[in-house]
């Protein structure tokens, strides 16, 4: 099973933070992976919403599934997913006020299936995964900073 741990302070309040992260519309704005974000509620902030996302994974669209395990507004916000190849695993976030910004810990648990292969696919793939995983957090950050709200 891979893993990968960020922390990330974000100069936004913890409400924003929270409200881009459980948006549908703005997971292709952020996440690298995500092209197209199909059958969804509109927020993700529910026990048990789900929502199927497109990626592109060597040049085809995948489509993969997410469910909300936890959203306890606006702290902690936990999804377990499956993608493209039978991957699975599972997303937990959480939220801290750090002065005027929001300090994020995200944990990111994914394992790939067939046994021994699977293991050769994380060896082969695992670093492009943490730096898909570093830059949607990148490019997270910098939506919420860029849109915080003028009253905030």
């Amino acid at each position: 099973m891979g893993h990968v741990r960020l922390n990330e302070h974000i100069n936004a309040p913890i409400d924003h933070v929270w409200d881009i992260n459980v948006s549908c519309e703005h997971l292709p704005e952020w996440n690298v992976n995500i092209i197209e974000v199909k059958d969804c509620p509109g927020r993700l902030d529910q026990v048990g919403a789900t929502t199927t996302t497109v990626a592109r994974v060597m040049g085809r669209k995948v489509d993969g599934h997410a469910e909300t395990l936890k959203a306890d507004r606006p702290h902690r916000f936990e999804q377990k997913f499956a993608g493209a190849g039978g991957i699975t695993g599972a997303i937990s976030t959480n939220y801290t006020e750090s002065g005027a910004g929001t300090d994020v810990a995200v944990d990111f648990e994914y394992d790939f299936p067939m046994g021994f292969f699977g293991g050769i696919a994380e060896k082969l793939l695992g670093g492009s995964i943490e730096r898909d995983v570093r830059h949607s957090m990148q490019n997270f950050k910098e939506l919420c900073e860029a849109s915080v709200p003028a009253h905030a």
